[in-house]
C-alpha cells in the first residue's frame, strides 16, 4: 500500500513549492508549531480536504494556539521514511501508512487492510469503537511516538489488461503487489512481481506485468492507469482501511491536557469530511471511466469469498505467527467484523 512518488502527474508530491501553499491562521504566533508530511499528494482531494482540513480544525479549535504546517507526499522526505522520521522526533506529525514501518515493527503488517469488508467504515469504527485505538496504541507508542487516530480509506481494486473475473484468472497472471496484497495472490497462484509504484505505468505499458493492485481508484486514475489498464475488477478486495496519523511522543508531551481532546476531535470532523467526498468522486470516476471504454468486472460474492480466505489464511498463518500483538488485534478485528455480520469461516 505504499505511495512513492510519480512523475507522472501531480498526485504523491509537487514538482515545485508553488505548487501548494501552507495555511495561515491569524496574526498571533502560536505556542506550538507542528511540522506534518502527508502520504497524499498535493493535487489530490485527500490532501486538500484531509490534511489541509485537518489543518484548519486544529488551528480554529485550539484558538491558534497550535499550528500545523502541512507537506504533500514527498516534499520533506519519501513517504516510506515518515513513520520512521516520527518516531525519531525529526518530524512532528505523520498521515501515512503504519505498515511503512512493518520492517520493525511486524505487529504493523496488514495495519490497514482487512481481510474482508462488509462495512466501509469498518477500519475506522474499529478504532473509536472497538478497542482498536487501545491496543494499536500501545503497540506504536514503544517506538516512541503517540497514534493520534485513521481516516477512512477507500479500498483497492485490481486493474489489469485482461478481464480477470475471479481466483482462477489470477493463476500464473504477473500482477504487482504488495503487503497482504502480494501474499494472498500468491497463495491463489499469481506470479507477485514487486515493483515501486512509479513503475506500475510503465511495467503494464511494456508488458511487465499483466495487472497491478497499487491504490486507491482515484490516485490510480491521477497517475492514467486507465491508459494501459482496460479492466478494473470490483468491488474492492481490501476493504474498511485506514490511513494513519502519528505524532512524535515528545511533540504530543509538550500539548496542554486541554488540546489534546480538541485536536483529536480536529481529525475526527476532518475525516468524516474527507470520507464524503471521496465516495462521491469515486462513484464519479466509475462513470467516467466506463464513458472512456474501460470495464468494470464485477467478482460474484462466491469469489470474492475465496480472496477473503486466501488473505485470511496469511494474517492467521503467517503474520499472527510472527507477532502476538499481530494476533491480538486480529482476534479484535474479527470478532468486530463478526459483530457487523461476517462469517469467519
Amino acid at each position: 500500500m505504499n505511495r512513492p512518488k510519480n512523475t507522472r502527474a501531480l498526485v504523491f508530491s509537487c514538482l515545485a513549492a508553488a505548487c501548494f501553499t501552507l495555511p495561515h491562521f491569524g496574526a498571533h504566533a502560536a505556542e506550538i508549531t507542528w511540522r506534518l508530511q502527508s502520504v497524499a499528494g498535493a493535487g489530490t482531494t485527500e490532501y486538500k480536504n484531509l490534511v489541509e482540513r485537518f489543518a484548519k480544525e486544529v488551528n480554529q479549535r485550539t484558538g491558534g494556539r497550535v499550528e500545523v504546517k502541512t507537506f504533500p507526499a514527498g516534499m520533506l522526505m519519501s513517504s516510506a521514511t515518515v513513520v520512521d522520521a516520527v518516531s525519531k522526533g525529526t518530524l512532528d506529525v505523520g498521515h501515512t501508512y503504519l505498515v511503512y514501518f512493518s520492517g520493525k515493527e511486524p505487529a504493523l503488517k496488514a495495519v490497514n487492510e482487512w481481510p474482508a469488508e462488509v462495512n466501509a467504515l469498518q477500519g475506522y469504527n474499529w478504532f473509536y469503537e472497538g478497542g482498536g485505538s487501545e491496543l494499536m496504541r500501545k503497540i506504536v507508542a514503544r517506538h516512541n511516538m503517540h497514534f493520534l487516530g485513521v481516516s477512512p480509506l477507500l479500498g483497492e481494486q485490481i486493474w489489469s489488461k485482461k478481464p480477470i473475473r475471479g481466483v482462477a484468472d489470477l493463476k500464473g497472471l504477473k500482477v504487482r503487489a504488495a503487503g497482504l496484497a502480494a501474499d494472498g495472490f500468491a497463495k491463489l497462484g499469481a506470479s507477485v512481481v514487486a515493483l515501486p509504484g512509479e513503475e506500475v505505468y510503465t511495467a503494464l505499458q511494456r508488458g511487465v506485468v499483466d495487472a497491478v493492485e497499487f491504490t486507491t481508484m482515484p490516485v490510480n486514475y491521477g497517475l492514467g492507469l486507465q491508459e494501459v489498464a482496460k479492466f478494473i475488477s470490483v468491488p474492492s478486495y481490501s476493504g474498511g482501511g485506514t490511513s494513519d496519523w502519528i505524532v512524535s511522543q515528545a511533540a504530543w508531551n509538550k500539548v496542554p491536557a486541554e488540546l489534546k481532546p480538541k485536536i483529536e476531535e480536529a481529525l475526527k470532523v476532518a475525516s468524516m469530511d474527507y470520507n464524503t467526498s471521496a465516495v462521491a468522486e469515486e462513484k464519479e470516476l466509475m462513470v467516467k471511466l466506463e464513458k472512456s471504454g474501460v470495464t468494470l468486472v464485477k467478482w460474484p460474492d462466491s469469489e470474492m469469498r475465496k480472496m477473503e480466505n486466501a488473505r485470511l489464511a496469511v494474517m492467521k498463518d503467517k503474520y499472527a505467527a510472527e507477532s502476538k500483538d499481530y494476533a491480538e488485534k486480529l482476534d479484535s478485528q474479527l470478532k468486530f467484523l463478526g459483530k457487523l455480520g461476517y462469517r469467519v469461516n
